[in-house]
This record gives C-alpha cells, structure tokens and sequence, in this order.
C-alpha cells in the first residue's frame, strides 16, 4: 500500500531503536495508522521537528498494514499552540483515540471534529466543554453513541426535573432513592443532547456519566493522561 500526502495529526510518538521514531497518527483517509520514521532523529532539525502533536500534517508512507514506514512529510497549516491545563486535554483525547480507534478504519467526520477540539483547546475559554463535546463525538464515531432521550424501560422522553443512571452499552433508566449509581439530572442529559445551557451542576454529572461510560470500553486500558490530570491537581492543592 502507497499514501501520498494524506492529511494527518500524530498521536504520539516514541523512540524506536537509534534513529527512528514509532508515530501513532490520524490520517482524515486512512483512519488509525502506525508508522515507522526512519533515520529522521539524524535528519535536520526543520525536518524532524514537524514530527510533532497538534501540527497539522500531509504524509506519505508506505508498506504493510500494520507497520509502515514514513516516506515524506509537509506542514499543512500552522500548529495548535496548547498550554498547562489545555496540553494535558489535548494528550487526553489523543490518548482516548489511540485507544478506541481501530487500525486503518478512516472517518473524516472525526477527523474533523478532532481538529475543532483542538482549536477548542487552544482557545483555552471552556476546556471542560470541549472535551465532554469530544468525548460524546467520539462514543458516536465508534459506534458506541449514547442514547440520551429516552428511559429504555418505559420508551418515555427524558424528564428534566428527574433524575436517571446509565447503562454503557444499554441506555437510561430512571435512578431510584437508595440506589448507588451515579445519578444524573434529566436537566443535565438536555445539555448534553443539545449542546448547550451548561453549568458547574451539568459538567460535573455529565463528567462522571463519561468517565463511566469510557470506562467500560477501555476496559483494562488505563489512561495515563488521567493520572497527570491526578497529580497536577494533588500539587495544586498542596501548595
């Protein structure tokens, strides 16, 4: 298989022998592809030093599918600039698609709605929004969506003064006093399917209905992200 000059984002990066670089990256075409770069740590630094996160790039590579090698790379527009908390997003919802995304199975809408999170991000203004807005976007993309509008028991339309649980991979049920579940408003579930109205109330159940959620299908996965998200907050608490 032969690309030329596909769209692309790198996830991650790591050392790879001497001289080469292993690239996790997103193409718009080709989906979730693993790339050798090689030689490129001996190459100048105006051409390794494109091979970085948020940069906006068109590769070329070819090869096997489940390990191909670099063969060229170009700017394809400035980088996203992410900073303190920003970055640490941003190494989240990379960490996320390395994670859930299958090899080679291409979605330009992603694509798209991970470049909007990452202008998103650099802006800087609602960090928690955009992540919740990715999260939710991503569920959907991987065939997970969340159905958000309905109890599955009795087929009725959410209720804002209500409150539900959800079940990954099931729906909402209407949440009973006593039972311990993590509880969401039915005000909350109407921000999220509409997108907007949030408030500190909203985020902070939506949050804990994602991370359940994300949970379940990492599985065994853990995200190292989060526990920099962990420690950041323990020194900032601790000063």
């Amino acid at each position: 298989m032969t690309v030329d000059f596909s769209p692309a984002f790198i996830l991650h990066q790591r050392v790879f022998r001497e001289s080469s670089l292993l690239l996790d990256i997103v193409s718009r075409d080709y989906g979730r592809i693993s790339l050798v770069a090689k030689g490129v740590r001996k190459q100048k630094r105006s051409q390794a030093g494109l091979l970085q996160i948020y940069q906006p790039l068109l590769l070329s590579w070819q090869g096997r599918r489940d390990l191909q090698t670099l063969t060229a790379v170009e700017s394809n527009g400035p980088a996203y600039l992410l900073r303190g908390e920003s970055a640490l997003c941003g190494l989240y919802i990379n960490e996320l698609m390395m994670k859930l995304l299958p090899l080679g199975e291409p979605e330009a809408n992603l694509y798209i709605d991970y470049q909007k999170a990452l202008f998103g991000l650099q802006e800087a203004l609602q960090n928690e929004i955009t992540l919740r807005l990715f999260e939710k976007q991503l569920l959907g993309h991987l065939g997970y969506g969340l159905v958000l509008d309905q109890d599955v028991e009795t087929g009725e339309s959410i209720d804002k003064g209500k409150d539900y649980y959800y079940v990954a991979d099931a729906g909402l049920y209407r949440w009973q006093s006593g039972q311990e579940r993590n509880r969401i408003s039915g005000r909350s579930l109407q921000h999220l399917v509409t997108e907007q109205g949030f408030d500190e109330k909203s985020l902070n159940e939506i949050k804990q209905l994602m991370r359940m959620v994300i949970h379940f299908y990492l599985g065994d996965k853990p995200l190292r992200s989060r526990e920099l998200f962990s420690q950041l907050h323990d020194a900032s608490t601790h000063k």
